[in-house]
């Protein structure tokens, strides 16, 4: 009986030891001074690389399919960051956008996904995100030998979005509502504006700087983009980039080149590059 009871005693000083060393790391990750913290930046610095993860989607970030470089607006941004942050070198990894927060969070190589996302309440529960960067708005992109003028006008039509987005939602929604006929998710902002072009699809909702970037990129095209006038938006997002909950340090040292590029005019400039000034926040 009195082993038992000593037993039962030292079970109950066990647990309660855990409980304690529980509660110590819970306060530790809420710290930013924490080791855990420390390392990644720390890491970085040392190694003079920042990995960081793509949808490899222009015109945010991809792998230029001529000379291989990590190209984009994104790129562009995050080169900025990298290189006040005194790290010399980005190392791309590139992954299909559905599946982009997954490997975000699950793989340790990476330190931010370096593709702008839309700050909602839900990714916010899974990763952290920078300050606002800059901000989008969701448009109908479609053809101009379509009768689409406006949302009414999707009415039995099939409709593309790009699986895992805002728009993936907003096209769920509208069937629903019996606003569309269907629509087709695809894996990439490419594939997508291929499928419109070759009249798989009747119309793209998608993000208003791919939507602007595609009418860009093919001035010849048969493409039209809705004003906002034909179609007034979902919702506008700010957008940020993404990074493990734990990497605060790596995440404030961030926001402050992100910042510094603010006050100084660069990351305006980045924009104005690619005639996008409209989506700047100041």
């Amino acid at each position: 009986m009195r082993s038992f009871l000593k037993f039962v005693t030292i079970l109950i000083l066990v647990l309660n030891f855990t409980l304690y060393l529980g509660n110590n790391i819970v306060k530790a990750n809420e710290n930013t001074t924490s080791v855990q913290q420390m390392d990644r930046l720390k890491k970085i610095k040392k190694s003079g690389v920042l990995t960081v993860l793509s949808a490899n989607m222009a015109p945010y970030s991809y792998k230029d399919p001529i000379n291989g470089e990590f190209s984009g607006l994104d790129a562009d941004i995050i080169k900025e960051i990298a290189y006040r942050l005194g790290v010399n070198n980005v190392n791309a990894q590139y992954i299909a956008f559905p599946s982009l927060l997954e490997e975000g969070i699950n793989n340790p190589q990476i330190d931010s996904i370096a593709q702008g996302l839309y700050i909602t309440d839900e990714r916010k529960k899974l990763m952290n995100f920078t300050n606002p960067i800059y901000t989008e708005r969701d448009v109908i992109l479609t053809r101009k030998d379509t009768n689409i003028n406006n949302k009414d006008d999707l009415k039995n039509k099939i409709i593309g979005v790009v699986a895992g987005s805002f728009n993936d939602n907003i096209a769920n929604n509208w069937k629903q509502q019996g606003l569309i006929s269907d629509y087709i998710r695809f894996y990439d902002s490419n594939s997508l504006l291929l499928a419109l072009e070759n009249k798989i699809i009747d119309a793209v909702v998608t993000s208003s700087i791919l939507g602007e970037n595609a009418l860009l990129q093919r001035p010849n095209s048969n493409f039209k983009l809705l004003s906002p006038i034909q179609y007034k938006s979902e919702a506008t997002f700010n957008v940020g980039y993404a990074l493990k909950k734990e990497d605060i340090t790596l995440l404030n040292a961030i926001n402050e080149a992100l910042q510094e590029m603010k006050t100084d005019g660069t990351l305006y400039g980045i924009l104005a590059k690619r005639s996008l000034t409209s989506h700047y926040i100041p």
